[in-house]
Order: C-alpha cells, then structure tokens, then sequence
C-alpha cells in the first residue's frame, strides 16, 4: 500500500465507527421522553438472524405480521436515531482476506460477509468494462474517496453512516433524514410531489417518496455520479435510479433495503441490504463532525498524483 494512501484510509476510519453484528442488541422499550432502554446483546437483530441474507429473508417475513408504532397521523414511526448494522465501509462485495489492507497494521480490513442479497452470489453485475473501475481498479489507485475529500457519502452510503437521524414532522408532507457524517442532510417529499429536470444533477440526488403500506420506500434520481458505494472505489453514474425501502421489524429494528439500476454500468439491477437498530443511549443527540477543520492529509495525497474524484474514470467511456 501507498503511504499517501494510508492518511485517506485513516481519515475515513476516523470518520466512519463500523459496528459489528455481534455488537447489535435485542429490541428496546421506547421510553415515553423518546429514548429507549438499553437494550441486551445477543446475536439476533429484530428476532432475526444477524446475517445479512438471513435477516434479509426473516425481516421480511415478520415485517408481515409485525404492527409498527405509529405517528400522531397515523404512519409507521420511523422516528429516532439509528445505528447501522450488518454493514461495513470497505466493500459492499464484503471482504475475503485477499484484499491489500486485510493484513495492514495501522487500519486493517475486516474480512466480513457481503451486502448484497441479489445476485446471490454478492457481487455487483458491472458491464466487463466497468468492472476494472470498481472493485479496488481505477478508482480506488487513482482517485481519493469522494468521503476523505470531505464529500457527502452519496446514496445509499450516507445510511452507513453512525449515527443519523429520521424525523417525521407532522402532516406527512416531507421526512427528514438527517447525518453526522459532513452535516448533510436529506429532505424527502412525500405524495405525489413532481420530478425535477433530468438535466439537474445532485449529489445525493432528488428523493420522492411514498408508503406502501408500513414501508416507506424512497424513489432517488438526479444523481451526479460522484459518489462511491464504499472504500473500494464501486461506482455508479449519473444514470442511476435508485429505490430505498425502510421496514420496521420490530419497534428499534429497521430493515434497510436499496435497489440499485444503471444501464450506464450494470447488466441488471442488484440489491443491498442491512439493519438499522435504534441508538439506546438516554438524552443522545448528534454531534458536529467538521471534515475540513485541522484536515491535514488532502494536500499529501494530492501531492502523491491523485485526483479529486469527479467521475472521470466513467465519463471518459
């Protein structure tokens, strides 16, 4: 590994605290100030498996029967602050053992399972010539990650992110989801609100969404591209569509499920999914994390030749 690439990993391993599975606990009471009491560690998360495929198949199954508690107007709440679960930063593939910073002795890997529930095999279905660009190519030799550049995550990375944030404010109009992780937020319109131009680009893209029953599934266009889905440097680009869908299982476990689609990249659309499980800790709020305060390891990795990530590596094709 590069040295100069060693201060973009541990700028993001500063920014970014990857839980684990076995740190995810059982559901909680929510208390009536809104918190809820600690809850006991086991391996199970919403009575599910703490696997990805396996709490995939289990939530959906319970989200069935499952009865959410409800806002004042009716709708699930997905209120509260959420930790992510059964995730990772470093590749949505999940790490095997062969990648170079398994064995680095500042910031090693995590060999981990992957996120992705189809294909069944974990991997993304890039076109022949996207797949050198992602999956630790050209991307990641070439360019620093869009989050150590001070970046928003990008959808659906930004939901990897310790800890955020749902709001839901009164009359279902619009959902607010709110990140740690560079002071991004997200407003999501709900109903039938319109589309925006397809010529207007953004980096978390244009969020519309609306319930399907006690799911509320977001619809993400608009996208610049510019974002990466982790470490690794696997992409999509300006042509992605995206749909998030966010379950309650049990009253402090969310499944997370996001479908991705981009002719531009991938031969067919492929899903990833994780547990969001509700931060516990009495009186918690979010905290203030300024990127570009006291950064002192842009200028050393511009210095070693790379680049700025602006979605060259795909725009060129």
């Amino acid at each position: 590994m590069k040295s100069s690439h060693l201060g973009s990993i541990l700028t993001l391993a500063i920014a970014l605290a990857v839980p684990t599975a076995a740190a995810a606990g059982q559901a909680a009471d929510i208390q009536p100030d809104g918190n809820a009491s600690p809850p006991a560690a086991q391996d199970t998360l919403g009575g599910c498996p703490a696997e990805v495929v396996a709490f995939h198949q289990c939530a959906l199954e319970r989200a069935k029967t499952f009865e959410p508690p409800r806002t004042a107007d009716g709708r699930p709440a997905l209120q509260g602050y959420w930790n992510n679960r059964l995730a990772q930063a470093f590749s949505v593939e999940g790490v095997s053992g062969s990648e170079p910073l398994v064995d680095d002795d500042v910031m090693p890997w995590t060999i981990s399972p992957a996120m992705i529930v189809d294909p069944p095999d974990g991997k993304i279905p890039y076109q022949p010539w996207a797949t050198a660009i992602g999956r630790l190519g050209v991307n990641y030799e070439q360019y620093i990650d869009p989050r150590t550049a001070c970046g928003p995550g990008g959808v659906p990375r930004l939901a990897l992110q310790d800890v955020n944030q749902i709001l839901q404010p009164w009359g279902d109009g619009t959902i607010v989801w709110l990140f740690e992780d560079h002071h991004v937020n997200r407003v999501i319109t709900m109903g039938d609100s319109p589309a925006i131009g397809e010529n207007i680009k953004l980096w978390n893209g244009h969020s519309r969404g609306h319930w399907e029953g006690n799911t509320l599934v977001i619809d993400v266009t608009n996208l610049n591209g510019y974002t990466w889905f982790d470490d690794s440097g696997n992409f999509y680009t300006d042509a992605a569509h995206l749909v998030e869908r966010l379950t309650l299982v049990d009253a402090n476990t969310i499944h997370y499920e996001v479908t991705v689609e981009d002719p531009n990249v991938f031969t067919r659309p492929w899903k990833l999914v994780w547990a969001l499980v509700r931060e516990t800790e009495p009186g918690f709020e979010l905290l203030e994390e300024a990127c570009w305060e006291g950064e002192r390891d842009l200028p050393r990795i511009r210095e070693a030749g790379y680049k700025y990530y602006f979605g060259e590596s795909w725009k060129e094709r």
